[in-house]
């Protein structure tokens, strides 16, 4: 089992790690501290599932920078685990429709919450949507030998070839219009069997982060936004002659008639007077 000071060591680490920054910074932030921090962590990954069924690796991180160009011979000692292998085993999961991230990302809730090498219902549900989950009720899988896991014959295959024994996969925020999970790999067997509350702080303290980060990048989304509608109707009104509520009411039909955004409208607009002024 971990002790106390390893939790208050490791937690002390993480805080200083994932100081807070933009949403790509803290998603590399949150990998990188999982390989440095956590006991026998060798990859750890941030998969995210849109609302759209699009799915993309957005962090990786590995014990070493790049593969090795051929594979280690057999019997020998297995290669440190790349960032791009820790991706592709991303995304052979989903190709497969077979793994830990899968699993934890079900949203029937058959899989979602099962700690060990078999599979279970989640007694807690989801997380409330945008809501850090409590500590011990984030859903999560975790397989402690992929070369002995029947849940996994076709991953587990590959992922053995590629170093990885042990797997854990914890979702971090679960939102109308994306899932998050962490995905941590291992090339110890059992890595994960005994971490489970180090495990479960790092992730609440992850998605603490990743949420703060997410509100700070809505709002400065929010903020551009307003200001290119703005500058387009600014333009407009001069343009034409218009108060600000005719102007906003052609920049309106002019959306409606394109079957766009307003505010994709307002950035051609202010585009096209931009490239116009430079020109003149």
């Amino acid at each position: 089992m971990t002790n106390s000071s390893d939790l208050v060591a490791v937690m002390a680490e993480l805080h200083a790690a994932l100081a807070p920054g933009d949403l790509a910074q803290t998603l590399a932030r949150v990998t990188d501290a999982a390989v440095e921090l956590l006991p026998d962590v060798d990859g750890a990954t941030i998969t995210v599932e849109h609302a759209d069924s699009r799915f993309e690796t957005a962090a990786a991180t590995g014990s070493v920078e790049a593969a090795p160009e051929s594979p280690a011979a057999e019997g020998a000692t297995a290669p440190e685990l790349a960032a791009d292998t820790a991706a592709r085993l991303d995304l052979l999961q989903q190709a497969l429709d077979e793994g830990p991230a899968v699993d934890v990302a079900d949203p029937s809730g058959s899989t979602s919450a099962s700690r060990a090498g078999t599979a279970g219902p989640s007694p807690e549900g989801t997380p409330d949507p945008g809501g850090v989950p409590e500590l011990g009720q984030a859903p999560a899988v975790m397989t402690s030998d992929l070369s002995r896991d029947d849940r996994y014959p076709a991953y587990g295959a590959v992922a053995v070839r590629a170093g990885v024994r042990a797997q854990l996969a914890v979702v971090l925020f679960d939102t109308a219009r994306s899932r998050g999970v962490l995905n941590l790999y291992s090339q110890r067997s059992g890595a994960f069997d005994d971490t489970v509350v180090l495990t479960d702080l790092f992730a609440r303290h992850s998605a603490t982060a990743l949420a703060y980060a997410t509100d700070y990048h809505d709002r400065e989304t929010s903020e551009a936004e307003r200001r290119g509608v703005s500058q387009a109707l600014g333009i407009v009104m001069g343009r034409y002659k218009l108060t600000e509520a005719n102007a906003f009411a052609l920049l309106q039909r002019t959306a409606e008639h394109r079957a766009v955004s307003v505010r994709l409208v307002a950035q051609e607009l202010v585009a096209q007077a931009e490239g116009a002024s430079s020109r003149g």
